[in-house]
């Protein structure tokens, strides 16, 4: 039997519910501007199919491929024939390239209120021993540097005082004991994290969460599948898409710069407001704790109820 996630909350879900339901009002993105990266495929394709339904001003799609881009445009366009979706082919390391779109799509909508940051790459699944140090490197640049020229397009885009939101799409690994072959991957992660938690303190304008979205089919996990076996049930992608809705509305706010996973009930989470919202924010906890509830400890699993 697949091992429970770790929570910190007394409830958990494994698909969409009421709470997150992008359709509720509560959650529009009416007169919002939102940026989705990696939305050839996955997480970023169900995303942008969630941020859809709740109707924003304008949709942007960023990718490496025209043509996948293309088929995430007419899955949006499905479900919300008057939205105004652009799709453009970029990679995050381009960032004259990046920037442009940035401050093109500043001049023509006003700003950007919302990214999403899906894109991500599978580090090669190898002891640390054996891996290859440029191959290594190329896993850095993309979850590191390219999280870093994303963040630096939304702040210069829109000008440096503009109120923007930045959710940044991790994973559950980086609080997890050590998994071998998962070193590049997980510390890559880590990484940014790190990085843009710094970056928030220098943008304060910038409301930055992090979101584990689950474990998901999808088609980095069946890569990691043909080394690993995965030690979970797969997530509904209905899951991560809509909690990424969530997460970017005004019942969010109170996460900002902390981890969450997309499986946290959000009724418990606003309900702990008060405890979350006190943690101390110079200690250096990014992810939700709160009293009475454990905490991670470095080199000890998760706890919870």
């Amino acid at each position: 039997m697949a091992q429970p996630q770790p929570s910190y909350t007394k409830v958990t879900h494994t698909t969409s519910y009421a709470g997150i339901d992008p359709t509720n009002p509560a959650l529009s993105s009416a007169g919002k501007v939102v940026v989705i990266t990696g939305a050839t495929g996955g997480i970023g394709r169900a995303t942008a199919q969630s941020f859809a339904v709740s109707g924003p001003k304008a949709l942007i799609l960023l990718g490496r491929r025209e043509d996948a881009l293309s088929e995430t445009a007419d899955l949006v366009r499905a479900k919300n024939s008057s939205l105004t979706v652009e799709s453009h082919a970029v990679d995050l390391l381009d960032s004259a390239k990046l920037r442009k779109i940035f401050s093109d799509v500043a001049a023509s909508h006003g700003a950007v209120d919302t990214v999403i940051h899906a894109a991500g790459v599978l580090a090669p699944v190898v002891p640390l021993v054996e891996a290859d140090p440029a191959t290594f490197l190329d896993g850095y640049k993309t979850t590191v540097v390219g999280t870093l020229t994303l963040a630096q397009a939304l702040v210069l885009g829109n000008g440096e005082k503009k109120d923007a939101i930045l959710v940044n799409l991790t994973t559950a690994g980086i609080f997890f004991p050590p998994f071998p072959g998962m070193g590049a991957y997980v510390s890559s992660k880590m990484a940014a994290v790190k990085l843009l938690q710094a970056f928030g303190a220098e943008n304060p304008t910038v409301r930055i969460h992090h979101v584990h979205p689950g474990f998901l089919d999808t088609n980095m996990s069946a890569q990691l599948s043909k080394t690993t076996k995965l030690p979970f049930n797969f997530d509904d992608i209905s899951l991560p898409s809509d909690f990424l809705v969530w997460i970017s509305s005004p019942e969010a706010k109170f996460l900002n710069g902390k981890v969450v996973f997309a499986a946290w009930d959000v009724e418990e989470l606003k309900s702990r407001e008060k405890e979350i919202v006190g943690t101390n924010p110079f200690s250096g906890e990014l992810w939700v704790s709160y009293s009475g509830f454990p905490r991670y400890v470095g080199g000890h699993a998760l706890g919870g109820r």
